[in-house]
This record gives C-alpha cells, sequence and structure tokens, in this order.
C-alpha cells in the first residue's frame, strides 16, 4: 500500500479579499481545477454546484485557471456560487503537485486531513463524481492518476 500524499495550499479568492488554506478546512474536499475556454469544465460545474447542495459535508473548492474577473463574470453568469480561487502563475506546479503532470483540465482531487485521497483528470459525470467522492477519505491509499 503506498501511503498519503500530503497536499495542502493557501489560495486567495477570486476578489483578492479572502485566503482559504487547504488543510484547516474541516471534513472532505473536493478541489476542481477549471478553465472557462475549456468545455468539459464548463460542462461539469452545474454537476458539482448540484454535489455541493445535496452534501454539505463536502467543501467543493474551485481553482481557476483564468484571470479573477473573468473568472467571476463567468460563474456569475452561470449562476454558479461555489468557493473560487484565483490559481494564479503557479496553479500548473499545483496540479502536478496533486499528481496532474500533464497540468490536464479539468482535474479534480479529493482531500481530507491534508491527505490527497483520489483524483480525477477529465469532466466528472454523475459515475465518476460519485466514485471520486462515494465515502471519505482513507488516508492510507491514494486512487486515481498514478505519481
Amino acid at each position: 500500500m503506498q501511503p498519503a500524499l500530503a497536499w495542502d495550499f493557501t489560495l486567495a479568492d477570486l476578489a483578492g479579499e479572502r485566503f482559504v488554506t487547504l488543510s484547516r478546512i474541516q471534513g472532505p474536499v473536493l478541489v476542481n481545477f477549471w478553465g472557462r475556454d475549456c468545455p468539459p469544465c464548463v460542462a461539469e460545474l452545474p454537476r458539482l454546484q448540484a454535489f455541493a447542495q445535496a452534501n454539505p459535508q463536502w467543501t467543493v473548492l474551485l481553482v481557476s485557471t483564468d484571470g479573477p474577473l473573468d473568472a467571476q463574470r463567468f460563474l456569475a453568469q452561470r449562476g454558479i456560487t461555489l468557493k473560487a480561487l484565483r490559481g494564479g502563475l503557479a496553479v500548473g506546479g499545483l496540479m502536478r503537485a496533486a499528481g496532474n503532470r500533464w497540468a490536464g483540465l479539468p482535474y479534480s482531487a479529493a482531500v481530507q486531513g491534508g491527505a490527497l485521497c483520489r483524483r480525477h483528470l477529465g469532466e466528472l459525470h454523475e459515475a465518476s463524481l460519485q466514485a471520486l467522492t462515494q465515502t471519505a477519505c482513507d488516508a492510507t491509499q491514494i486512487h486515481g492518476i498514478p505519481l
């Protein structure tokens, strides 16, 4: 069994007013990297919003690969109210640190207690979203894309 990968970050929200530190969030977290020019990213946003509303024990964070103003407008136009963060210039490195070697989008990771538990590269459909989030993280094992 491979040990869990520790993964943490602190990013500002899109307005640059609040900072979110991943390891300080209680309970399981679904981190989703997305971009407004990525059709699969756009397609999964409503699914992520519905998941967050139906599963309040999960915190869903959207990490944008776009500029903050563009991302804010885009989400507002689509009625997406999930907490969105600015990835900034280091977004590619942040994704690689989470196991996404190619910085492909969309990319999602299930995290709990600072441990990266499961990852998914590509659009999340109902089945893959369920597989990614079906149980709280098991900090003794990583699932998903190999490191």
